[in-house]
């Protein structure tokens, strides 16, 4: 009887949790529409043009602002987006070349995790 209830208890549990995980799905575009991230892109543009020198710790304390709005999945959606974008947008090679190299750590730089996007 006892272990009867414990696999009752035990389904329950995972059905609550199964419930609460889809409960909490994050819609990437919606999210992203509501937090623009002006600043990141303000930030990886003047990264990319930049040659020794990285731009203002004010424009990077506002984007990691920006950045750690949005759920850590849908971080690295905007951040592929927005170099997809500039790929298609005319820069130069060691333009291009600074923005992907300095685009994938955005996260981390900002600590909001250990990990990188992939773009």
């Amino acid at each position: 009887m006892a272990t009867k209830q414990a696999i009752f208890v035990f389904l329950l549990a995972v059905g609550i949790w199964t419930s609460v995980e889809a409960s909490t799905e994050v819609n990437c575009p919606s999210q992203i529409k509501q937090q623009p991230m002006q600043y990141c892109h303000m930030f990886l543009s003047r990264y990319g043009a930049a040659t020794v020198t990285r731009p203002q710790d004010s424009l990077l304390e506002r984007c990691c602002q920006q950045l750690g709005k949005l759920a850590q999945r849908c971080r690295c959606v905007e951040i592929r987006e927005f170099v997809r974008v500039q790929q298609g947008g005319g820069w130069d090679a060691p333009r291009m070349k600074r923005l992907l190299k300095e685009a994938p750590n955005l996260p981390k730089t900002c600590s909001l995790g250990p990990g990188s996007c992939p773009v």
